[in-house]
Protein backbone atom coordinates (compact mmCIF):
# COMPACT_ATOMS: atom_id res chain seq x y z
CA UNK A 1 0.00 0.00 0.00
CA UNK A 2 2.43 2.52 1.27
CA UNK A 3 4.96 1.11 -2.20
CA UNK A 4 1.79 1.88 -4.54
CA UNK A 5 0.80 5.58 -2.03
CA UNK A 6 4.92 6.36 -3.08
CA UNK A 7 4.74 5.35 -6.80
CA UNK A 8 1.78 7.65 -7.11
CA UNK A 9 3.60 10.44 -5.38
CA UNK A 10 6.27 10.32 -7.61
CA UNK A 11 4.41 10.38 -10.88
CA UNK A 12 2.72 13.55 -9.70
CA UNK A 13 5.56 15.08 -9.04
CA UNK A 14 7.40 14.16 -12.22
CA UNK A 15 4.27 15.55 -13.82
CA UNK A 16 3.85 18.76 -11.93
CA UNK A 17 7.91 19.15 -13.12
CA UNK A 18 6.98 18.35 -16.50
CA UNK A 19 4.32 21.53 -16.31
CA UNK A 20 6.48 23.78 -14.33
CA UNK A 21 8.88 23.30 -16.73
CA UNK A 22 6.41 24.04 -20.23
CA UNK A 23 5.23 27.07 -18.46
CA UNK A 24 8.98 28.29 -17.97
CA UNK A 25 9.14 28.22 -21.64
CA UNK A 26 6.03 29.71 -22.20
CA UNK A 27 6.87 32.32 -19.76
CA UNK A 28 10.16 33.07 -21.06
CA UNK A 29 9.50 32.65 -24.65
CA UNK A 30 11.33 34.16 -26.74
CA UNK A 31 14.00 36.22 -25.07
CA UNK A 32 16.18 36.71 -28.61
CA UNK A 33 15.11 37.23 -31.56
CA UNK A 34 13.59 34.77 -33.93
CA UNK A 35 14.32 33.15 -37.64
CA UNK A 36 12.10 32.54 -40.11
CA UNK A 37 13.19 30.53 -43.53
CA UNK A 38 12.16 30.83 -46.99
CA UNK A 39 13.29 29.02 -49.96
CA UNK A 40 13.03 31.81 -52.47
CA UNK A 41 15.07 34.63 -53.79
CA UNK A 42 13.30 38.31 -52.27
CA UNK A 43 10.93 39.76 -54.85
CA UNK A 44 8.40 36.38 -55.00
CA UNK A 45 5.42 36.24 -52.87
CA UNK A 46 6.97 33.89 -50.22
CA UNK A 47 9.56 36.31 -49.33
CA UNK A 48 7.00 39.55 -49.32
CA UNK A 49 4.34 36.78 -47.32
CA UNK A 50 7.07 36.13 -44.33
CA UNK A 51 8.08 39.66 -44.55
CA UNK A 52 4.51 40.53 -44.02
CA UNK A 53 3.97 38.13 -41.21
CA UNK A 54 7.30 38.02 -39.38
CA UNK A 55 7.22 41.70 -39.17
CA UNK A 56 3.71 41.92 -37.20
CA UNK A 57 4.66 38.56 -35.67
CA UNK A 58 7.56 40.25 -34.04
CA UNK A 59 5.63 43.06 -32.92
CA UNK A 60 3.47 40.71 -31.04
CA UNK A 61 6.18 38.97 -29.18
CA UNK A 62 8.29 41.64 -28.49
CA UNK A 63 11.63 39.90 -30.76
CA UNK A 64 12.64 41.13 -34.36
CA UNK A 65 11.42 37.89 -36.60
CA UNK A 66 14.64 37.93 -38.93
CA UNK A 67 13.96 36.97 -42.60
CA UNK A 68 16.58 34.22 -43.73
CA UNK A 69 16.07 34.20 -47.64
CA UNK A 70 17.69 30.54 -48.08
CA UNK A 71 17.41 29.68 -52.18
CA UNK A 72 17.99 26.97 -54.43
CA UNK A 73 17.18 23.48 -55.65
CA UNK A 74 13.19 24.54 -55.70
CA UNK A 75 13.20 25.46 -51.92
CA UNK A 76 14.72 22.07 -50.60
CA UNK A 77 17.72 23.94 -49.12
CA UNK A 78 15.99 26.14 -46.77
CA UNK A 79 13.43 22.51 -45.61
CA UNK A 80 17.04 20.65 -45.23
CA UNK A 81 18.58 23.63 -43.30
CA UNK A 82 15.23 24.28 -41.35
CA UNK A 83 14.78 20.33 -40.35
CA UNK A 84 18.06 19.89 -39.13
CA UNK A 85 17.91 22.99 -37.35
CA UNK A 86 17.62 23.23 -33.01
CA UNK A 87 14.01 22.68 -32.11
CA UNK A 88 13.66 25.40 -29.67
CA UNK A 89 10.95 28.08 -31.44
CA UNK A 90 13.65 30.24 -32.52
CA UNK A 91 13.66 28.53 -35.88
CA UNK A 92 10.72 28.91 -37.83
CA UNK A 93 9.84 27.94 -42.17
CA UNK A 94 7.86 28.95 -44.20
CA UNK A 95 6.29 25.87 -45.42
CA UNK A 96 5.04 25.79 -49.09
CA UNK A 97 3.84 22.55 -51.34
CA UNK A 98 7.74 21.78 -51.42
CA UNK A 99 7.30 20.06 -48.12
CA UNK A 100 4.36 17.35 -49.61
CA UNK A 101 5.65 17.52 -53.21
CA UNK A 102 9.15 16.66 -52.44
CA UNK A 103 8.52 12.86 -51.01
CA UNK A 104 7.48 11.85 -54.29
CA UNK A 105 10.98 12.21 -55.54
CA UNK A 106 12.69 9.77 -56.96
CA UNK A 107 15.69 10.66 -55.34
CA UNK A 108 16.71 10.15 -51.56
CA UNK A 109 16.53 13.20 -49.45
CA UNK A 110 18.80 13.86 -46.29
CA UNK A 111 15.47 14.64 -44.70
CA UNK A 112 12.02 13.71 -44.31
CA UNK A 113 9.59 16.36 -45.26
CA UNK A 114 6.69 14.97 -43.61
CA UNK A 115 8.34 13.95 -40.35
CA UNK A 116 11.18 16.51 -39.95
CA UNK A 117 8.46 19.63 -39.03
CA UNK A 118 6.00 20.55 -36.97
CA UNK A 119 2.65 22.50 -37.89
CA UNK A 120 1.96 25.67 -36.28
CA UNK A 121 -0.51 27.49 -38.94
CA UNK A 122 -1.87 27.74 -42.15
CA UNK A 123 -1.22 31.48 -43.26
CA UNK A 124 -2.59 31.31 -47.25
CA UNK A 125 -2.87 29.79 -50.39
CA UNK A 126 -2.86 31.00 -54.14
CA UNK A 127 -2.82 30.43 -57.23
CA UNK A 128 -0.58 30.78 -60.34
CA UNK A 129 -1.17 31.59 -64.04
CA UNK A 130 0.35 30.68 -67.21
CA UNK A 131 2.15 33.90 -68.99
CA UNK A 132 3.83 33.94 -72.12
CA UNK A 133 6.16 36.33 -74.10
CA UNK A 134 3.92 38.16 -76.59
CA UNK A 135 6.08 37.25 -79.12
CA UNK A 136 4.63 33.80 -78.51
CA UNK A 137 1.88 33.06 -81.42
CA UNK A 138 -0.95 32.23 -78.85
CA UNK A 139 -3.69 34.20 -77.02
CA UNK A 140 -5.00 31.01 -74.63
CA UNK A 141 -4.58 27.58 -73.65
CA UNK A 142 -5.75 25.99 -76.12
CA UNK A 143 -3.75 27.67 -78.73
CA UNK A 144 -0.53 27.39 -76.85
CA UNK A 145 -1.19 23.40 -76.23
CA UNK A 146 -1.28 23.03 -80.65
CA UNK A 147 1.87 25.55 -80.89
CA UNK A 148 3.66 23.25 -78.26
CA UNK A 149 2.53 19.67 -80.38
CA UNK A 150 3.33 21.52 -83.71
CA UNK A 151 6.90 22.63 -81.89
CA UNK A 152 7.54 19.51 -79.71
CA UNK A 153 10.78 20.29 -77.59
CA UNK A 154 11.17 23.73 -78.63
CA UNK A 155 9.23 25.52 -76.04
CA UNK A 156 10.68 25.89 -72.67
CA UNK A 157 9.26 27.17 -69.42
CA UNK A 158 10.88 28.94 -66.71
CA UNK A 159 10.55 27.20 -63.20
CA UNK A 160 12.03 27.64 -59.49
CA UNK A 161 13.39 24.50 -59.38
CA UNK A 162 12.01 20.65 -58.88
CA UNK A 163 8.84 19.86 -56.59
CA UNK A 164 7.90 23.52 -56.76
CA UNK A 165 4.35 24.43 -58.52
CA UNK A 166 5.50 26.10 -61.27
CA UNK A 167 7.39 23.33 -62.02
CA UNK A 168 5.11 20.89 -61.01
CA UNK A 169 2.50 23.27 -63.53
CA UNK A 170 4.15 22.67 -66.25
CA UNK A 171 4.39 18.76 -65.78
CA UNK A 172 1.04 18.46 -65.39
CA UNK A 173 0.55 20.13 -68.57
CA UNK A 174 2.74 18.44 -70.42
CA UNK A 175 1.09 15.53 -69.09
CA UNK A 176 -2.11 15.88 -69.74
CA UNK A 177 -1.99 18.11 -72.42
CA UNK A 178 0.07 15.65 -74.23
CA UNK A 179 3.11 18.26 -75.22
CA UNK A 180 6.88 18.67 -74.63
CA UNK A 181 8.13 21.79 -73.21
CA UNK A 182 11.31 22.28 -71.52
CA UNK A 183 11.85 23.09 -68.13
CA UNK A 184 14.74 25.55 -67.58
CA UNK A 185 15.34 26.40 -63.67
CA UNK A 186 15.94 29.75 -61.87
CA UNK A 187 16.32 30.66 -58.25
CA UNK A 188 12.79 32.00 -57.42
CA UNK A 189 9.66 33.00 -59.31
CA UNK A 190 10.80 36.48 -59.91
CA UNK A 191 13.37 35.49 -62.13
CA UNK A 192 10.99 33.18 -63.78
CA UNK A 193 9.39 36.27 -64.51
CA UNK A 194 12.91 38.12 -65.85
CA UNK A 195 13.30 35.26 -68.07
CA UNK A 196 10.09 35.12 -69.40
CA UNK A 197 10.05 38.93 -70.12
CA UNK A 198 13.22 38.84 -71.80
CA UNK A 199 12.30 35.79 -73.91
CA UNK A 200 15.48 33.54 -72.40
CA UNK A 201 12.23 31.38 -72.04
CA UNK A 202 8.42 31.35 -73.57
CA UNK A 203 6.02 30.90 -70.40
CA UNK A 204 5.76 30.53 -67.24
CA UNK A 205 3.28 30.08 -64.40
CA UNK A 206 3.59 33.14 -61.87
CA UNK A 207 1.83 34.02 -58.60
CA UNK A 208 -0.64 36.69 -59.41
CA UNK A 209 0.46 39.75 -58.07
CA UNK A 210 4.12 39.65 -59.20
CA UNK A 211 2.22 38.79 -63.17
CA UNK A 212 -0.26 41.30 -63.34
CA UNK A 213 1.64 44.60 -64.01
CA UNK A 214 3.60 42.72 -66.52
CA UNK A 215 0.25 42.06 -68.33
CA UNK A 216 -1.45 45.11 -68.25
CA UNK A 217 1.84 46.39 -69.39
CA UNK A 218 2.24 44.30 -72.35
CA UNK A 219 5.36 42.92 -71.54
CA UNK A 220 3.72 39.52 -70.61
CA UNK A 221 0.29 37.63 -72.30
CA UNK A 222 -1.44 36.02 -69.35
CA UNK A 223 -3.51 32.93 -70.29
CA UNK A 224 -5.02 30.98 -67.79
CA UNK A 225 -4.72 30.37 -64.02
CA UNK A 226 -3.64 26.99 -62.53
CA UNK A 227 -6.22 26.63 -59.86
CA UNK A 228 -9.42 24.17 -60.70
CA UNK A 229 -11.74 27.25 -60.82
CA UNK A 230 -11.19 31.44 -62.01
CA UNK A 231 -9.22 33.53 -59.18
CA UNK A 232 -11.77 35.87 -58.11
CA UNK A 233 -8.84 38.17 -58.25
CA UNK A 234 -8.81 37.94 -61.71
CA UNK A 235 -12.50 36.63 -63.09
CA UNK A 236 -12.14 37.56 -66.61
CA UNK A 237 -8.83 34.66 -66.99
CA UNK A 238 -9.90 31.23 -67.83
CA UNK A 239 -8.67 28.41 -65.28
CA UNK A 240 -7.02 25.54 -67.23
CA UNK A 241 -8.99 23.18 -65.88
CA UNK A 242 -11.74 24.63 -68.44
CA UNK A 243 -9.31 23.35 -71.10
CA UNK A 244 -8.06 20.66 -69.53
CA UNK A 245 -10.74 18.96 -66.94
CA UNK A 246 -9.28 18.07 -63.63
CA UNK A 247 -6.10 20.38 -63.95
CA UNK A 248 -5.18 22.07 -60.61
CA UNK A 249 -2.08 23.61 -59.07
CA UNK A 250 -2.50 25.59 -55.94
CA UNK A 251 0.02 27.01 -53.86
CA UNK A 252 -0.02 27.07 -50.05
CA UNK A 253 1.97 28.72 -47.41
CA UNK A 254 2.01 28.17 -43.55
CA UNK A 255 4.51 28.25 -40.79
CA UNK A 256 6.33 25.00 -39.61
CA UNK A 257 8.84 24.62 -36.95
CA UNK A 258 11.54 21.73 -36.43
CA UNK A 259 10.09 18.53 -35.21
CA UNK A 260 10.27 18.04 -31.37
CA UNK A 261 10.05 21.65 -30.82
CA UNK A 262 7.79 22.20 -27.42
CA UNK A 263 4.06 21.86 -27.59
CA UNK A 264 3.76 25.17 -25.43
CA UNK A 265 5.98 27.21 -27.72
CA UNK A 266 4.01 25.59 -30.59
CA UNK A 267 0.59 26.63 -29.23
CA UNK A 268 2.03 30.18 -28.23
CA UNK A 269 3.46 30.92 -31.73
CA UNK A 270 0.09 29.47 -33.41
CA UNK A 271 -2.33 31.65 -31.35
CA UNK A 272 0.07 34.97 -32.07
CA UNK A 273 -0.02 34.40 -35.90
CA UNK A 274 -3.63 33.65 -36.15
CA UNK A 275 -3.96 37.18 -34.16
CA UNK A 276 -1.57 38.46 -37.06
CA UNK A 277 -4.15 37.24 -39.45
CA UNK A 278 -6.93 38.90 -38.42
CA UNK A 279 -5.26 42.35 -38.42
CA UNK A 280 -6.85 44.54 -41.27
CA UNK A 281 -3.38 45.94 -42.33
CA UNK A 282 -2.14 42.20 -42.69
CA UNK A 283 -5.03 41.04 -44.93
CA UNK A 284 -4.63 44.20 -47.39
CA UNK A 285 -1.81 43.33 -47.56
CA UNK A 286 -1.50 39.51 -48.48
CA UNK A 287 -4.55 39.85 -50.12
CA UNK A 288 -3.28 42.66 -52.31
CA UNK A 289 -0.84 39.81 -53.21
CA UNK A 290 -2.91 37.81 -54.18
CA UNK A 291 -2.91 35.48 -50.93
CA UNK A 292 -6.31 33.98 -50.01
CA UNK A 293 -5.53 35.11 -45.75
CA UNK A 294 -6.64 31.89 -43.89
CA UNK A 295 -5.21 30.65 -40.27
CA UNK A 296 -5.69 27.56 -38.99
CA UNK A 297 -4.46 25.92 -35.47
CA UNK A 298 -1.62 23.51 -36.12
CA UNK A 299 -3.51 20.22 -36.32
CA UNK A 300 -5.45 21.40 -38.97
CA UNK A 301 -2.32 22.13 -40.63
CA UNK A 302 -0.49 18.87 -39.60
CA UNK A 303 -4.29 17.36 -41.45
CA UNK A 304 -3.74 19.82 -44.20
CA UNK A 305 -0.13 18.29 -44.97
CA UNK A 306 -0.40 14.99 -44.60
CA UNK A 307 -3.22 15.08 -47.44
CA UNK A 308 -1.75 17.29 -49.95
CA UNK A 309 1.26 14.87 -49.78
CA UNK A 310 -1.38 11.59 -50.31
CA UNK A 311 -2.74 14.28 -53.35
CA UNK A 312 0.20 14.96 -55.11
CA UNK A 313 1.69 11.30 -54.74
CA UNK A 314 -1.27 10.20 -56.73
CA UNK A 315 -1.19 12.91 -59.45
CA UNK A 316 2.68 12.17 -59.79
CA UNK A 317 1.97 8.09 -60.29
CA UNK A 318 -0.96 8.38 -61.67
CA UNK A 319 0.20 11.14 -64.90
CA UNK A 320 4.14 9.64 -65.16
CA UNK A 321 5.43 12.58 -63.98
CA UNK A 322 8.88 12.09 -62.49
CA UNK A 323 10.33 14.15 -59.85
CA UNK A 324 14.15 13.89 -59.90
Amino acid sequence: MRSTAALIFAMLCVSSAGLRAADTVTSDYPNRPLRLITGFLPGGISDTLARVVGEKLGERIGQRVVIDGRPGAGGLISLEIAAGSTPDGYTLLLGTPAVTISPSFTRKLSFDPLNSFAAVSMLGSSPTITVVNPAVPADSMKELIALAKAKPGQLNYASSGQGTTNHLAGELLKTMAGIQITPITYKGAALTLLATISGETQLTFSPLLPAIPHIKSGKLRGLAVTSAKRSTALPDTPAIAETLPGYDVTSWYGILVPAKTPQAIIARLNTEINRVLETRDVKERLTAQGVEVAGSSSVELAAFIKNDAVRWAKLVKESGIRLD
